[in-house]
Parts: C-alpha cells; structure tokens; sequence
C-alpha cells in the first residue's frame, strides 16, 4: 500500500476571508507576510548588535505590526491590500536607513559629534518611519471587531479584546489627520528608547515636526523619510499594487484619480516645469500655467495604466471635471481655459492651477524667469505687475506661420531662460511661516530629489492656431536664480554693474562669522568649504 503525503499549500493573505479576518501576534503577522528577511536587513543596517536590536528596534516592530494587523497603507492607491500598512512600513524603515547611511548626521558638525550622535540619529529615523503613517488607523481605516465594537491601537491589545476576528471598515477624514495624530503614537516605542532618544532635544524635536507633517522644521530626518516613502510608493505601483485593494474599498473619485496622477506627474517630472529644453508649463507668482493637450493626454494615459475604467476620452471633460471642483482657476468668460504668452511671443492655450494645491510645500518649483502674459479679452496682462501692457494685434501674418518658422524662431535669435530648480520653501505668503532657512550642503537633501529628467520637446505649442513641435531653449549661462533674462543679448554689458542690496557682503560676512562662532560651518578638513591659512 502506497501511503502519500503532502505538504498544504502555504496559506497566504489573500486566502483569508476579509470579513472575518484573523487576531494575529506580531510575530505571526511577520512570517504571513514575509518580512522577516527585510527585518534582518534592518538588524544589519543598523549596525548595533544583536542585543541592542532586540531591546530597542524589535519590540517597536513587533507591536506596530501586531497594532495594525492586516489594514491597508490607502484605500486605493499603493500597498492598498490585506497587509499592505506593515508591509509598506517597513519596507520604507529599510530604504531610509540605507539612505541614512550616505549622510554624516548632523551636518556641518565636527567629527566628534557625529560619531557621538551616530546612532540617535539612526533610532530617530527609524522611529519617523516606523510611525509616519499608523495615525490611519484612526483617521482612515477602521477596525471593527465581530462584535461591532471598533478597535484602534491607543486601546488595550487587540489579543485581550476577546475577539476572534475583525474586518476593515474605511472612513474619509482630512488627509493631514493622519501626520496629525503620529506623535500620539510613542507609547510603540519601549520606554528605554524614548528616554534614551531624550538625551538630544534637537534630534527629538526634528523627529516630531517629522511626525506632524512640519514641513518647514523636520529637517534631515523628514527629508530622507520622505524619500524613503516615495521610493516605496513607486516601487509598489509599478507592479499592481493598487489593484490588490480590499474588496469593500470605496471607489475614488475621479477628481481625486485625477489630481493624484496629476501631482504624480509634475514630481516624478514626466510634466516638465519650467524646463531647460521644452516645458509642459510655467510657474509664476503663486499659479501654474499647464498647457492643456499634453496634461490631458498624459493623466488619462497615467490612469489608463493603473487600470481605470472611467476615464473620459474627451479632454474638454477633463477640462471641465478640473474647474468643477474648483482646481482649475476659471478666467474672465468663467471658461476653464486660459489664453498666454511666452515671452511676448508664443501663445498657448494652458489651464491656471494654484502652485500650492499641485506641488509639496518643500518641492514647489522656483518662478519662470522669462516673461508669462495672459490674453483677458483681447489685452495683455503682464503677470510681473499685474498691470494691462498693450493691446494684441490680430495679424494675417501670424496666421501664415509655419512649422518650419516658428522651429527656426525657437532655436534662433531668442533664448529663453527657465529655472528648474526645486527650492525648499513655498513662496506664497499663506503658506509661509518664520522660520530659519537651512544652508545647502554637498551631501544635503538636494540629493535626494535630483531631477534626472530628460529633457522633451513641447508638442501643444500654438502661435495663432498653428502648432509648433519646437523646444524652448535656455542658454548654458545666466540661468541661475534670481539673473536677469537676456532675451535679445546685448553686444556690450553696461561697464557700472550695481548690487540690488549693497549690504549683500555684510550679510555675507556676518553669515560666515555666525557659521563659524555656533559651529555650523566645517573648517580646514576635506569637507569643508572654509578653510584658514596663516
């Protein structure tokens, strides 16, 4: 008699009923979703022992994971199934300890105190990344247990709530809730850790602006986490990840898939800002001008890819859906499209969008340095001063142009200057608040949020109805911030060149001298930008 045996098929989460979902330990949760290996990873990144890692590091993962359960990161978007939170998690703890590893924190400090803060700064940016997003759990996804009472992690364990299962519920609360409530959360952290992290109030207080959502204050800590997050999100959404959401996931609406891919594609640069060759829109004052054709084209295409069904074939639709809900800025006629110039040149038709409802507080794109007009009933309003400048002329000629011209007019005679660089701040005064401005520095964030783009043509260029396929070129000189745009170059410059702030030197000295007295700027080593000789 032949006797068979065989092994069950490994149980995975997407086997279980999402009704009546299992009460897992943490350490359960850890080998059903198999992140035990990526835990590991985290033990050796860290680099303090074994010890050390169980007393300080691994507790804190366990009882997060066992506080989430198998809960989502977001309802539809990445890592939006069963296990998706823990998972995401701790997926960004490893990227951002890797990243934390290329910095020598804090910055501009003297040996010494890097390697004395060596490992406060590691434990704080592991704690940033292991709580950014667990406030969730209270603003946006619920858990009900079977006995319809629901459940979050600021009650006792969920293994003493004498359940035997739970579902998730999904609820809507303002996005920013969710950093809001973060700091609520230390009680995950073992006591040693937070009395031990105490020691530097400095590093605790970046930590916290962190977990606030402060984008002005969270410094270097923020800076990697956040990165570390945006690689994580992408990673997950280049393999589905937003089609494994639960089955009782409210359906997103469409304004919403639309600003979501819409942002997606201004950060990730497929729409280009104020580009060097060729820009699918300008930013000046506190609005973005977006050039109509290329943004449709490329969010319907966006979403088209991730899977969604209810995307309208007609841009004017999506011109419409945008004004609807009031992200595109209606113009004088109460129509979503808007009518500009280039340089006094080029007409486009473009949607006017807010800068600060499209782009992160800390990655708004610096001002277009050329000259942006908009056509209001026939008149030129220039945007520097907001001031009526002359009346369009209508010509025959202009219609006559061809693509041949307007090519040879794009790449000959005029250069435009643009700014793509990203700055820290946003310049709108409602989002600005009194704060000390950080010094840049060869190995600061700025690294982290390079722009390796390539650079393309514009192909929704118009100049009276005729469109062009040229690109807008910049000059390899005078493009950094604040120089002034030489549209027609003059063959002589001026032999009196004056400052716009004649105390610009002593603002510099005084700088330098502060740097040096508080220890900010590093002095005679192989990093450093000062350096004193006798």
């Amino acid at each position: 008699m032949k006797i068979f045996s065989w092994k069950a098929k490994k149980k995975t989460v997407f086997d279980l009923n999402q009704k009546k979902l299992p009460i897992f330990a943490g350490h359960e949760l850890i080998e059903l979703l198999g992140l035990g290996n990526k835990i590991k990873s985290i033990e050796r990144i860290t680099s303090v022992g074994t010890e050390y890692f169980n007393e300080l590091y691994r507790p804190a993962i366990e009882l997060f994971i066992e506080s989430v359960q198998l809960a989502p990161a977001s309802t539809a978007h990445h890592h939006s199934g069963p296990g998706g939170l823990a998972t995401h998690t701790i997926d960004v703890i490893e990227r951002a300890l890797r990243q934390r590893k290329s910095f020598e924190l804090p910055l501009n400090a003297d040996s010494e105190i890097i390697f004395q803060q060596e490992h406060f700064w590691t434990y704080s940016i592991f704690i940033g990344a292991l709580l950014h997003d667990i406030g969730k759990m209270i603003t946006s996804t619920l858990i009900v247990l079977d006995n319809g009472k629901i459940w979050n992690p600021h009650q006792s364990s969920l293994l003493n709530s004498g359940a035997n299962s739970y579902q998730i519920r999904f609820d809507y609360n303002p996005y920013k809730y969710h950093t809001q409530l973060a700091n609520s959360f230390f009680h995950i952290i073992p006591e040693k850790g937070r009395g031990w992290l105490a020691q530097y109030p400095d590093i605790f207080s970046e930590l916290c602006a962190w977990l606030y959502g402060d984008y002005y204050e969270f410094g270097m800590i923020g800076k990697i986490i956040r990165f570390a997050d945006g690689q994580s999100v992408a990673a997950n959404l280049k393999i589905g990840g937003e089609q494994t959401r639960f089955i009782n996931a409210p359906e997103i609406p469409l304004i919403e898939k639309m600003m979501t891919a819409l942002r997606e594609l201004l950060q990730t640069g497929a729409l280009k800002i104020n580009g060097v060759e060729g820009s699918s829109g300008w930013c000046m004052g506190s609005f973005t001008y977006l050039v109509c054709g290329t943004v449709a084209d490329k969010v319907r295409s966006y979403l088209l890819k991730l899977g969604s069904t209810d995307i309208p074939g007609d841009n004017t639709r999506l011109f419409d859906i945008w004004q609807e809900h009031g992200y595109a800025i209606s113009n004088q006629s109460d129509a979503a499209i808007w009518l500009i110039k280039i340089n006094d040149r080029f007409k486009l038709t473009v949607l006017k969008f807010e800068t600060n409802r499209l782009f992160h507080p800390s990655k708004q794109p610096g001002e277009f340095l050329g000259q942006i007009s908009v056509i209001e009933n026939n008149q030129v309003i220039d945007q520097n001063d907001d001031q009526v400048k002359k009346p369009v002329a209508e010509t025959n000629i202009q219609h006559q142009a061809t693509e041949s011209t307007i090519q040879s007019d794009l790449t000959q005679g005029t250069e435009t200057h643009v700014q793509g660089d990203y700055k820290t701040e946003p310049d709108n005064e409602q989002n600005t608040v009194s704060t000390q401005s950080e010094t840049g520095s060869p190995g600061s964030a700025a690294n982290l949020t390079t722009n390796n783009q390539k650079n393309e043509p514009v192909k929704d260029f118009y100049m009276d109805g005729v469109q062009a396929t040229g690109d807008l070129k910049q000059s390899n000189e005078g493009n950094k911030r604040g120089s002034t745009p030489d549209y027609q170059k003059p063959s002589k410059l001026p032999e009196d060149l004056k400052l716009e702030d004649p105390d610009i030197a002593k603002h510099f000295i005084t700088w330098i001298k502060e740097g040096l007295q508080e220890r900010k700027i590093q002095v005679n080593n192989s990093k450093a930008l000062v350096h004193i000789v006798k």
